[in-house]
C-alpha cells in the first residue's frame, strides 16, 4: 500500500519494480542539488530505488537533439546559441568510460576471444564507445538511439545505426549489448531489458551503467530513476538475467577541469549479465531503510561523507596543482621583468638554456 499519500498520488508506482509501497519525499541540499517543485519524488520500500515524475507535461525530448543542446555541462557561455559544436562537450569526457568497460568485460567474460564480436550500443548516441572498443578488438557495431545528430556521428565512425524514433531493432544474436547511462532516463526500464535479452546471442553479455542514488545528485531533469546498488541488481535478476559482475565506477577525472567535481569511487553503478551462467556473485544486501525519515538520513549522511572524503580533496588537489603553476609563472615573469628592465637580459632564459 502506498504510504502517506492522498488519492491524487495513488496512481504512482515504482518505475523499477512497479511496487505501490512507495512514499513521496522532498529533500534540499547545498552540494547535491535536487529537482524543483515541478517534480514528485518517491522512495520505494520494496527495491530501494527513487522514482521521479514530472507534474508538468513538458517532457525532455531526445530525437531533435534539444536535450544535449540545452544541457550546459561545463557552465560555458556562448554569444550565439545557434552556433553549436558538432558533438556535445560532455562526449569528450564520457568517451573515456571505455577504459573501465574494456577492463571489467575482460575480467568477467570471454567475449573477446572471438575474432569479431557483434555489438549493440543501446542509447549510444554518437558511437564513441564502439569506436573505442573497435581499436582494441574487431567489433561489428550497431548504435541505436533517438538523436539523429548523434547517429550521424556514429555512422561516420563506422557503426551501423538504428533510429529508434522510426524503427525497432531487427538485428539479433549480439555478443555484447551496452547500455551506458540510459536506464535512468526510461519510464519502465525492465521492459527494455526484457526486449534486449531476446537480442543477445546464447553466450552474449550485457554491460549497463547508471548513476548511484547514494553518490550522485537528483537534479538532472532528464533522469526519472535513481538506482541503489540493491535495486539495480534486483531489476536484472527479476528480468531473468544471470549476474556475472557488478560494482561501482566513476566519471573520468578530467571532468573536474570543467567544473564537474562529483567524480568519486561510488558515483556510478555497473553490472555485467548474461542469459545463462552457473556462477553468480553474491547479491548485495537488502539494506532498505524502514521509513522515509531513515532514508533521508542515510542519503544525507552519504552526501556528507562524499563531500568530506572525495569532493573536497578532489578540489584541493586541483587547486594546489593550479597554485603551483600560478606560482611558477608569476615568479618567472617577475624575474624576467626585473632583469630585462635593469640588465636588458633575461636571466630566466639563460638559466634554462644552461640546463
Amino acid at each position: 500500500m502506498t504510504k502517506n499519500m492522498n488519492n491524487e498520488n495513488l496512481n504512482f508506482s515504482c518505475r523499477v519494480c512497479l511496487s505501490k509501497k512507495i512514499e513521496e519525499f522532498k529533500i534540499t541540499h547545498f552540494g547535491f542539488l535536487t529537482k524543483n517543485e515541478n517534480w514528485k519524488s518517491f522512495f520505494c520500500f520494496d527495491c530501494g530505488s527513487v522514482s521521479e515524475f514530472k507534474i508538468k507535461k513538458d517532457e525532455v525530448t531526445y530525437a531533435d537533439g534539444s536535450y544535449r543542446n540545452n544541457k550546459d555541462h561545463f557552465n560555458t557561455k556562448t554569444d550565439d546559441k545557434k552556433v553549436l559544436p558538432p558533438i556535445d562537450f560532455w562526449s569528450a569526457i564520457s568517451f573515456k568510460r571505455w577504459a573501465h568497460i574494456w577492463k571489467v568485460l575482460n575480467i568477467s567474460t570471454n567475449i573477446f576471444i572471438n575474432k569479431e564480436i557483434k555489438m549493440l550500443d543501446y542509447g549510444g548516441y554518437n558511437g564513441f564507445l564502439p569506436y573505442a572498443l573497435n581499436q582494441k578488438h574487431k567489433v561489428n557495431s550497431y548504435v541505436a538511439d533517438l538523436d539523429q545528430k548523434g547517429l550521424n556521428m556514429a555512422q561516420f565512425l563506422g557503426s551501423k545505426t538504428i533510429d529508434l524514433a522510426k524503427s525497432e531493432i531487427n538485428e539479433k544474436d549480439f555478443d555484447l549489448i551496452t547500455i551506458v547511462h540510459v536506464l535512468e532516463h526510461l519510464d519502465q526500464p525492465k521492459k527494455n531489458l526484457l526486449k534486449l535479452k531476446h537480442l543477445l546471442s546464447d553466450e552474449g553479455v550485457i554491460y549497463a551503467e547508471v548513476p548511484n542514488l547514494y553518490g550522485f545528485p537528483l537534479a538532472d531533469e532528464a533522469h526519472k530513476i535513481a538506482f541503489s546498488e540493491f535495486s539495480f541488481v534486483k531489476m536484472f535478476k527479476s528480468a531473468g538475467y544471470e549476474i556475472l559482475n557488478y560494482g561501482f565506477t566513476k566519471t573520468p577525472k578530467e571532468s573536474i577541469k570543467f567544473d564537474y567535481y562529483y567524480n568519486h569511487n561510488f558515483e556510478n553503478l555497473f553490472i555485467i549479465c548474461s542469459k545463462k551462467n552457473n556462477l553468480s556473485p553474491n547479491i548485495p544486501k537488502n539494506n532498505i531503510p524502514n521509513n522515509i525519515k531513515n532514508f533521508k538520513y542515510e542519503l544525507k549522511l552519504k552526501y556528507a561523507q562524499i563531500m568530506l572524503r572525495k569532493i573536497s580533496f578532489n578540489l584541493l588537489s586541483s587547486s594546489l596543482r593550479y597554485f603551483r603553476t600560478f606560482f611558477l609563472f608569476f615568479t618567472y615573469g617577475l624575474l624576467d621583468f626585473i632583469t630585462l628592465k635593469i640588465f636588458k637580459i633575461s636571466l630566466v632564459s639563460k638559466f634554462f638554456k644552461k640546463k
